[in-house]
This record gives structure tokens, sequence and C-alpha cells, in this order.
């Protein structure tokens, strides 16, 4: 069976609204949209358009307040110049890049020719109120190669700055692994 809809012209043929009730709860709400083009649905209007009207006794009635704008979520994405603390080294310095494409990459241990010493690549994911997880694998400089992998959790503390700890894995080229802890901070400069 067909449903009948209905609408009621308010004003004149211009302001003509179109009317909707529902059930909630037990309170009959009844809400009052404007003037759309006929079977426009829209998953979220970009601004408040409607106004409800909450009928809580009869004879009485209140008027809802549009819900607040939703906040910007704060993101990694930019330049940031990084400390770094692995548990059995001392701070090091570098450069972290946090792509939009969700990949990173870090520029690490300036040497004497203010090149990093080693590059590393890997991916980002944020959460929930400015968290952040990020890993990356990098080579091992120095006498004993090999390869370190990285996993960080982490929080934006604002929009200029994060810390994250977590811990980094090293695989040497001679067999060997070990796991230290890793403590990273950083400030946004681009």
């Amino acid at each position: 069976m067909r449903k009948k809809q209905s609408t009621t012209t308010i004003g004149g043929p211009t302001a003509r609204r179109a009317v909707g009730v529902a059930l909630a709860a037990g309170f009959l709400t009844l809400a009052v949209a404007a003037p759309q083009p006929a079977l426009a649905l829209t998953a979220a209007p970009t601004a408040p358009t409607t106004k409800s009207v909450t009928a809580t006794t009869p004879g009485t009635a209140t008027t809802a307040t549009p819900a607040a704008t939703a906040t910007t979520v704060p993101s990694p994405v930019g330049t940031w110049s990084v400390t770094t603390q692995e548990s059995d080294h001392p701070a090091s310095t570098g450069t972290l890049f946090f792509y939009a494409d969700h990949t990173l990459r870090l520029e690490a241990h300036p040497g004497p020719d203010g090149k990093p010493v080693f590059i590393g690549t890997g991916e980002w994911h944020s959460g929930y109120g400015g968290t952040l997880h990020y890993e990356f694998t990098h080579p091992l400089p120095g006498t004993r190669t090999g390869t370190a992998y990285v996993e960080l959790d982490g929080v934006l503390t604002s929009s200029t700055g994060f810390s994250a700890c977590g811990l980094t894995k090293r695989v040497y080229d001679d067999g060997g692994t070990e796991t230290v802890t890793i403590v990273m901070t950083g400030t946004k400069t681009a």
C-alpha cells in the first residue's frame, strides 16, 4: 500500500515547507525543513537547515537548539623537527615528514656533512582525540649493520607538537636481535 505524503503551504506558494512528524521514545517531534528540491536527500547537511519542536505536554512546546559544529580533528601532516631517545643511545635529532597519503619519511642522525646518516620510511594512522600510531623501518648505521623496525604510539599535544613512545626491534645482519624502548617528541616546522 502506498503511503500518502502531505505538504502544507504556510504564507503563500513561495514559503512552502515540508512537514515531517516522528514518534521517538514517547515524545512527539515536529521537524520543519527549509525548501528543498523534490526528492533531495542528503546524508549530512553542511549547515543547520532544520528546526525541531518537541511537544512535552499538551499545549506546550520547546524549540531545540541546533547541534554544535564539529571540531577539526588534529592532523600530523607536515614537517616535524624530532628528538629521539632510545634506551641505550644518547638523544638524536632528525626530521619527520607525515604525508597526506599516510606514509612517512624520517631523516635522522645528521652526519658531519649535515646529511642524514639514515633514512627511514613507513606509515602512520591517526585516531580519536589526536592519537597517533606510526611505524617505520630504517637501516642501522655503524659497525653492526642491520635494520630497525620501529613502532610508536603517541598523541598530538597541540597543532604544533606531539609526543610518542614505543619499541625498536633491531635485526642485525649477523643474526642477532634486540628490542629497546624509544621516545620521540616533535615540533611542527611546516
